[in-house]
């Protein structure tokens, strides 16, 4: 792999930058009138920095939506870090070099050969991070995003309302392909709940939902729609498929294509473990 283009930018609005990874991450760069915010990090590839600075001349920081390998260990290259320390325990079993090299070959298949001489910065210390909090507010300068908590993917889930663009960045925290199956993850029932008490509090005050792996784009619609999913799901009303994501067998509730996007076109898919549904 030529690893100087694993990072590539695409410009979505006026003050949205998007950087698609080359392992299937969305990094999204927001950009203010008197500083930048970086919504994560991926698996840690060095010149990610670098690619930022060549999109703005701004102070950045980095907000990381959740503490799992492809989202959070580019922490090193950024001075200053907000993650939700809920999820710093996560963070810390993910970190290591052999887990990120391991992610990256199962992201990119046969064309990847071994990862591990990839060019990874340094695992960092979620310790200096600082906390995200629900309801936390990034003042850019003309530009604010408000941060929320939605636990469900793990603990410390957090989704970035983007207010003046009318956009929700939704993380991992609700997709086209929500991994629900963890021991890190909440039950179904849970989720649901949270997709609930979120989506009325929201209710009129975006347009679109960006995501952050593979399709960028959903309506603003999303978060109704699986939590639909979940009653579905717990009414035994899916389609069970069977699933293993790193040789750890899970079901997937509606058919999916090999970008994991629904087959009847509809939006939101849920990977869970029929173990955990219930509280």
């Amino acid at each position: 792999m030529i690893w100087d283009e694993f990072y590539r930018v695409e410009k979505v609005t006026e003050r949205i930058q998007a950087i698609r990874c080359e392992t299937g991450e969305i990094i999204f760069l927001l950009i203010g009138d008197d500083r930048a915010l970086l919504l994560d990090s991926g698996v840690g590839i060095e010149g990610l920095d670098k690619v930022v600075a060549s999109l703005t001349n701004l102070p950045v920081e980095l907000l990381i939506t959740h503490g799992h390998v492809d989202h959070a260990n580019g922490a090193a290259m950024f001075e200053s870090v907000y993650m939700n320390h809920a999820d710093d325990e996560i963070y810390r079993k993910r970190r290591a070099i052999e887990e990120r090299a391991a992610y990256m070959e199962n992201a990119l298949g046969a064309k990847s050969g071994s990862c591990l001489d990839a060019p990874f910065v340094k695992p960092d210390e979620p310790e200096r991070f600082k906390n995200l909090e629900d309801g936390m507010v990034f003042d850019l300068g003309g530009l604010h995003a408000r941060v929320y908590s939605l636990p469900g993917h793990t603990a410390g889930s957090m989704v970035v309302l983007i207010e003046e663009e009318r956009i929700l960045v939704t993380g991992d925290a609700a997709n086209n392909f929500v991994f629900l199956f963890g021991q890190e993850s909440e039950t179904m029932e849970s989720y649901r709940r949270n997709l609930q008490s979120l989506a009325e509090k929201l209710e009129g005050r975006y347009d679109r939902c960006f995501m952050m792996h593979r399709n960028m784009e959903a309506s603003n619609m999303l978060l109704w729609k699986l939590i639909k999913l979940c009653d579905d799901i717990m009414q035994g009303e899916t389609e069970e498929i069977p699933y293993a994501f790193m040789n750890r067998p899970c079901f997937v509730a509606k058919q999916f294509n090999e970008q994991c996007d629904r087959r009847d076109g509809e939006e939101g898919n849920i990977v869970y473990n029929k173990e955990r549904l219930f509280d």
